[in-house]
Parts: C-alpha cells; sequence; structure tokens
C-alpha cells in the first residue's frame, strides 16, 4: 500500500496527518518521489532531488525558500502553470506579494504549519475572495533540509481542479 492514496486523508505513520479528502495521481507521484528521496531521514535535501526525474510535472512545481526570522518565504521558482493559477509570475516574490489577500494569507498559514508539524501537507482548497475571484486548487508542500533537521525550502506541486 503506498503511503499516501488517492481518496484518504492520511500520509503513512512517519508523515502523519495531511488535510484533504483525495490525492492527485500528479501530487501523489511527487510525494512518493520524495518520500523515496529521503530514506530514513525526516527530509531530503535539495541536492537529494532532479527535477529531470518529474520533468513532466514540472509546469506544476514550484520551490519556497524559508529564511530565518519571522519565518520570511520566497519563491525560488515556479512552474508556468503555477503563475497560471496565480495569475502572476511567482518566482522571486513572497507570498505577501500575492495579489489576492486571502491566497496570499492562507498559503503562508500553510507553509507556517509545514514548519511547525515537521511533516508533509496536501489540501484542497476552495476559496471565494473578497474580489471576487474563486480560487480552487489542490497543493502538495512537502520540507526539504540541508542538514535533516532544519527546514530551509519547501518542494510543492499545484493544481487547478474543477470543483470536484
Amino acid at each position: 500500500m503506498s503511503p499516501l492514496e488517492a481518496g484518504t486523508a492520511t500520509l503513512c505513520a512517519r508523515c502523519s496527518a495531511v488535510n484533504h479528502h483525495r490525492c492527485k495521481a500528479s501530487l501523489l507521484r511527487l510525494f512518493e518521489y520524495w518520500d523515496t528521496k529521503r530514506g530514513e531521514r525526516r527530509f531530503p535535501s535539495r541536492a537529494d532531488i532532479d527535477p529531470l526525474d518529474f520533468h513532466d510535472l514540472l509546469p506544476n512545481i514550484f520551490l519556497i525558500d524559508v529564511f530565518e526570522g519571522e519565518p520570511y518565504f520566497r519563491f525560488r521558482l515556479s512552474g508556468s502553470n503555477v503563475d497560471e493559477i496565480h495569475g502572476e509570475y511567482l518566482t522571486g516574490k513572497s507570498p505577501q506579494d500575492i495579489k489576492t489577500a486571502e491566497v496570499s494569507e492562507l498559503i503562508e498559514s500553510h507553509f507556517r504549519d509545514v514548519l511547525v508539524d515537521r511533516r508533509p501537507r496536501c489540501d484542497h482548497v476552495f476559496l471565494l475572495a473578497r474580489d471576487q475571484t474563486y480560487w480552487h486548487f489542490e497543493r502538495l508542500i512537502l520540507p526539504l533540509s540541508n542538514d535533516g533537521t532544519k527546514i530551509n525550502m519547501l518542494l510543492c506541486g499545484i493544481y487547478q481542479t474543477n470543483g470536484t
């Protein structure tokens, strides 16, 4: 049995709970890749990740740098579909730069939750913002660590969904 199954709300015992009811097959594949790369460690490092291993997913992938302090997050890179979902080019920006305030706040809170909970997170997001924009997407957030302890980057996948 896979550690993260489509249609469930759990990962494996090492990862604990995830907040969703279904997992898109592409996100499941990304999770399984991450899980393989970490081996017996809590988190893989960025150096363990080779984008060519999941090249077909790259338009839906983004990397987040995690900086100490508040913490502060910055989009290191974002795939073309990620930018399309958000309606703007995100590379080099922080979640606070996202035009829709509710989305910005939600993204930042989910990133913080991954740092606090120290485990992956997958969400189905349905949101009608105050500016009347409708947001519906599924996103997976996977922690990365250069030293195996401190999370310094997040590997993420996102897919816009049709509401089903």
